[in-house]
């Protein structure tokens, strides 16, 4: 198996405690039968069927790029070494790393219910059994009464996403996060290598208007009101884009709902990000209405919100404050941009 030295690695996160995110141990991330993601193009040896599910379980953790995680699983074991049932998720025959027996500078790790006696890693992201207890996920589209499976690539894709994710429930130094997976420097070398791979063959590239479309369905006001001081010693960090109350909001590009919150008081009142497939991540505040749950697969042009006034007193006029996150990292001017790809109101 490749690189089957991260299950060591795994065990010793394991065993320190670090605790699962919420959901739980065998928590079903969504068991209510829905369709598996529809296959798509392969990108390098990702195949088509594996990619939505990347895309979807890494939605599912702020910060985290779906291309690393798809390049672990093609470091770990090729994608499930050909033998992934598109229909399913499941590997049939199963994926066993070599005995942790204490040979071969492998960890010594014993497992009373193992036929020889000595724990191995398991299933396409290479789980060590006591790593998968702790952070198992059933994978959405997985019909209803299944049990999570490591030896299911679709649920061992969400709880690789999970680990990565940590109890802090998101990724902000994306080679710290691949570290807890190999406490190995060239293993997160390799790891990084192969996902800048997908994202160029992907497409995974920074914006540029041509691919994306305006987040208000109307023509706008704005000005660049891009760092101008606010209270407190805080800056803006996106531009505020003025138009109706009640304006359809729009994703601005292809990608998932990472995170949404429908409460109205606070900073940002009602707020969505969106992870587009670029790898940017997408901020829309003070909406008055959300329509699309955090999960959600999105399409560039779909209506994900209302234009509002929510939360900060200081908002007294309707607009949408959106913000642009480059590789989900620290906020860009979003004002050249907007420029390009929205209307002016008149």
């Amino acid at each position: 198996m490749k690189l089957i030295g991260v299950v060591a690695a795994m065990f010793l996160v394991g065993v320190i405690g670090v605790a699962a995110i919420a959901g739980g141990s065998g928590a079903a991330a969504g068991s209510s039968g829905v369709s598996a993601p529809p296959p798509v193009g392969a990108v390098g040896d990702i195949p088509g069927s594996l990619i939505g599910v990347y895309l979807a379980a890494a939605g599912s953790c702020p910060g985290l790029p779906w291309t690393v995680l798809a390049a672990i699983g093609s470091i770990e074991s090729g994608h499930g070494e050909g033998h992934v049932d598109p229909t399913t998720g499941d590997v049939v025959p199963h994926i066993l790393g070599p005995a942790l027996d204490g040979n071969n500078g492998f960890a010594r790790i014993s497992d009373p219910t193992s036929p020889d006696s000595w724990a191995h890693a398991e299933g396409p992201m290479q789980f060590l059994p006591s790593t998968w207890a702790r952070w198992v996920r059933l994978a959405p589209g997985r019909p209803i009464g299944s049990v999570a499976s490591a030896h299911n690539a679709w649920d061992s894709i969400w709880t690789a996403a999970a680990y990565l994710c940590g109890s802090a429930g998101h990724v902000i130094d994306v080679r710290a996060s691949i570290l807890t997976y190999n406490h190995s420097d060239a293993y997160a070398d390799k790891v990084l290598a192969k996902a800048a791979q997908y994202e160029t063959m992907s497409g995974a590239r920074p914006v540029t208007a041509s691919r994306l479309t305006c987040p208000v369905s109307a023509p706008i006001r704005h000005s660049d009101d891009w760092h101008a001081p606010r209270s407190g010693g805080r800056v803006h960090e996106g531009n505020d884009l003025f138009a109706p109350y009640g304006t359809v909001l729009v994703a601005i590009e292809n990608g998932v709902v990472d995170k949404s919150s429908d409460v109205e008081s606070g900073l940002g009142g009602i707020t969505l990000w969106i992870r587009g497939d670029s790898g940017t991540r997408w901020y829309y505040a003070h909406d008055s209405r959300n329509l699309v749950a955090k999960g959600t697969r999105v399409t560039a042009g779909q209506p994900v919100a209302l234009l509002g006034n929510t939360g900060d007193a200081r908002t007294t006029t309707p607009h949408l404050h959106f913000e642009m996150h480059p590789g989900g990292g620290d906020a860009v001017s979003p004002v050249a941009l907007i420029s390009q790809i929205c209307a002016s109101a008149t």
